[in-house]
C-alpha cells in the first residue's frame, strides 16, 4: 500500500468511534494486575488470599469449594491416573461433589511453610481442622512439574505428618496446578498415581461469582476477577466487548492495524524522542499502550479469522469468535444450538509454537452449553459418528478431540474447510 493510502487508512481508523470505545475499555483501572507481572510465589500468595475464607474478597469458602468440586470430578473421571490405594484418590472417593457442595469449609486456613524449608515444600498448604484434611498445592503457573520434585515434596510432608500428632489423622491431598494444563488422556504426567493434575478452569466459576460481587459494590472482589481472568480463558464482559471491537477494527482497517501493531513496543519511546519530525502514529501508541497491546496480541488470530472466512465464504462472521491467542469456529448449521451465548459444538484453533506460525485444530463438545442434557448427549453421539473418540469418557460434561498439530496456515485452512463440510449436514439429521 502506498504511504498516502496507508495514512488515509490510519486517519479513518483514528476517527472511528470503535477505537475510542476500545481505548476507554482498555484503560488501566484499580486492578493492580494491570500493571505488574506475577512471579510464581506471588501467584501462590494470591491463591492463598482467595482460599482464606475470612479475607475481604467476600467469597467466603466458595473459591475453595470451586477447587474441590472440580478436583473431585477430575479424580472420578476416566482420564484420572490416580491410584485408589493412595491418599488423594481415597479423599475424593469420599468427598464427592454433593458432599462438598453441602459442607462448610469456613474453618480452613492457608500456610506457606508448615515446618518445611522453602526449597523442600510445595507452594501452598490449605488446612481444614474441622474436616481434617490438608491440601498440598504445587502451583506452577505454566512451568513444568517434575517427578523428582513432586516425590520430594510428598516424602518431606510425610515426615512432618509422622512427627506431628495433630496431623496424623488428617487426609493428605496432593494437587499439581498448571495454567497450561490440557485434559488429554494420552498425556503422561509425573507422579500421577499420587498427585492430581489440574488446570485453572475451575477459576471461571469463581470469576463469574466475584463479578456479581463487584456489581453489588464489593471492590475487593475485583482482584479475584482480575486474577481469574488472567489464569483462565474466561473473559469478563468488558474483555469480550474489547475483543469484538478489536476483531472489527482488524477486519475494517487491515493495513492500518498491521502498521500500528508492527511498531516495536519497547523502542517506541526512544524512536519518538529521536524523531526530528512529529510522528502522530507513535504518539498515539504512547498514549494508548493497553489498547495497542490488545490489538497487537490479537493481530495474528485476526488474520487467521479473515483467512477462514475467505476460505469458507458461506460461513457467517458471527460463527468465528476471536480471542487473544485462539479462535473458535461454529460449523455451518450448528449455530442453531447456541443457548447461553456459546455453542455446544465448535472447532478450536490455537498456536502450536512460540513463533505463532504453526497451529493446532481441535473439535470440541461442551454439554453445558446445550439447552438440555438430552440434546447434549444427542450432539455428542452425532459427533462420535464422525470421530469415534467422542464416544469415550462419557462421564465428562465436555470433550476436546485434537485433530492435527503443527500445521501451517494453508494446512489449517484446508482441514477447517474439510471438517466444516463433514459437519454441516449433521444437524439436519437430528
Amino acid at each position: 500500500m502506498k504511504t498516502k493510502d496507508l495514512q488515509e487508512s490510519i486517519n479513518e481508523l483514528m476517527a472511528d468511534p470503535q477505537l475510542v470505545e476500545l481505548c476507554e475499555l482498555q484503560r488501566t483501572g484499580d486492578e493492580v494486575l494491570d500493571v505488574i507481572s506475577l512471579t510464581e510465589n506471588q501467584h501462590s500468595d494470591i491463591l492463598a488470599w482467595m482460599f482464606d475464607t475470612r479475607e475481604g474478597h467476600g467469597q467466603g469458602d466458595e473459591i475453595l469449594r470451586d477447587l474441590l468440586i472440580h478436583a473431585s470430578i477430575q479424580a472420578a473421571s476416566e482420564s484420572s491416573q490416580l491410584d485408589g490405594r493412595y491418599s488423594t484418590a481415597k479423599f475424593f472417593a469420599y468427598w464427592t461433589p454433593s458432599r462438598i457442595r453441602t459442607a462448610s469449609f469456613g474453618g480452613a486456613f492457608t500456610a506457606r511453610e508448615l515446618g518445611i524449608a522453602a526449597s523442600e515444600r510445595v507452594d501452598l498448604f490449605v488446612i481444614d481442622a474441622q474436616n481434617k484434611f490438608v491440601l498440598l498445592i504445587e502451583n506452577k503457573a505454566g512451568a513444568v512439574h517434575s517427578e523428582k520434585q513432586l516425590n520430594l515434596y510428598r516424602d518431606n510432608f510425610s515426615k512432618v505428618v509422622s512427627g506431628n500428632p495433630i496431623l496424623r489423622d488428617y487426609a493428605q491431598v496432593y494437587l499439581a496446578l498448571d495454567r497450561k494444563y490440557e485434559n488429554d488422556e494420552a498425556t503422561s504426567r509425573p507422579c500421577s498415581s499420587t498427585w492430581l493434575h489440574l488446570g485453572y478452569e475451575w477459576l471461571q466459576t469463581s470469576a463469574k461469582r466475584a463479578l456479581m460481587h463487584v456489581q453489588r459494590g464489593n471492590s475487593a472482589a475485583r482482584l479475584v476477577v482480575s486474577y481469574c481472568n488472567r489464569q483462565t480463558e474466561w473473559e469478563s464482559p468488558a474483555n469480550v466487548a474489547s475483543l469484538k471491537i478489536a476483531a472489527s477494527l482488524h477486519r475494517t482497517y487491515p493495513e492500518a492495524m498491521r502498521f500500528l501493531s508492527d511498531l516495536t513496543p519497547k523502542r517506541t519511546e526512544r524512536v519518538w524522542l529521536e524523531n526530528r519530525k512529529e510522528n502522530l502514529n507513535l504518539l498515539f501508541l504512547l498514549q494508548n499502550k493497553s489498547a495497542i497491546a490488545l490489538l497487537r496480541e490479537t493481530k495474528g488470530m485476526a488474520s487467521v479469522k479473515a483467512a477462514i472466512l475467505e476460505a469458507i465464504p458461506a460461513l457467517p462472521n458471527e460463527s468465528v469468535f476471536l480471542k487473544r491467542k485462539r479462535l473458535d469456529v461454529c460449523p455451518s448449521g450448528w449455530e442453531r444450538f447456541e443457548t447461553d451465548g456459546w455453542w455446544p459444538v465448535f472447532m478450536n484453533v490455537r498456536y502450536s509454537d512460540s513463533e505463532r506460525t504453526k497451529f493446532t485444530l481441535s473439535l470440541c463438545w461442551n454439554g453445558k452449553h446445550a439447552s438440555t442434557l438430552e440434546e447434549a448427549e444427542v450432539l455428542r453421539k452425532q459427533l462420535a459418528i464422525l470421530e469415534p473418540r467422542f464416544s469415550t469418557h462419557i462421564d465428562s460434561s465436555r470433550r476436546r478431540v485434537y485433530l492435527q498439530h503443527g500445521m501451517t496456515l494453508s494446512q489449517l485452512l484446508k482441514l477447517v474447510s474439510e471438517m466444516n463440510s463433514k459437519l454441516k449436514n449433521v444437524p439436519s439429521h437430528m
